[in-house]
């Protein structure tokens, strides 16, 4: 199946098709984690050929987080190891997006003491502390229930009005 679509800066942009169509398959080529089989994607009028701190993918799964690592840890790490912060900026930058999502009491915190929602959080902050261009997202309240789910996505169009980046 072939798309043609352009996401412009700060859209909100929504994949919808029955399961099996293709939609994660097309997101994780978008952040390039896959290579498509013809044609390209491209950001800014650059080949997307591998993955990227300007796009940060949160998937659908819960476990995206280091379980040896706190909260902040997590954030910290993704900041420090893409190189986009270090130190003091960093810390601070991951408290900012950690306090976003809500979790500042948890900042401390092991994954495993954390619910199924409050890990979604964690990597919704790991994602937008990286400031990346696009923040792709899988159906990362797909597994919530309903209550929560929207809760979840009240906060990120709450985090969306207040940073406006591209998702």
């Amino acid at each position: 199946c072939r798309v043609s679509f352009e996401v412009l800066p700060c859209d909100r942009f929504v994949l919808l098709g029955p399961s099996g169509c293709g939609k994660s398959t097309l997101l994780k080529a978008v952040g390039g984690y896959l290579n498509p089989v013809e044609g390209r994607i491209a950001l800014k009028g650059a080949t997307v050929t591998r993955p990227g701190p300007d796009r940060v993918m949160v998937f659908q799964e819960f476990d995206q987080l280091l379980p040896w690592k706190t909260v902040k840890q997590n954030v910290l790490f993704a900041l420090e190891s893409s190189g986009r912060l270090k130190g003091p900026e960093a810390a601070d930058r991951a408290m900012a997006y950690i306090e976003k999502v809500k979790l500042t009491r948890f900042a401390d915190s092991y994954p495993h003491m954390l619910s199924g929602g409050m890990k979604q959080r964690v990597a919704i902050a790991r994602g937008m502390a990286m400031e990346p261009d696009i923040l792709l997202m899988d159906e990362p309240f797909g597994a919530l229930d309903a209550l929560t789910r929207r809760r979840m996505q009240d906060e990120l169009l709450q985090l969306w009005d207040d940073t406006r980046f591209t998702v």
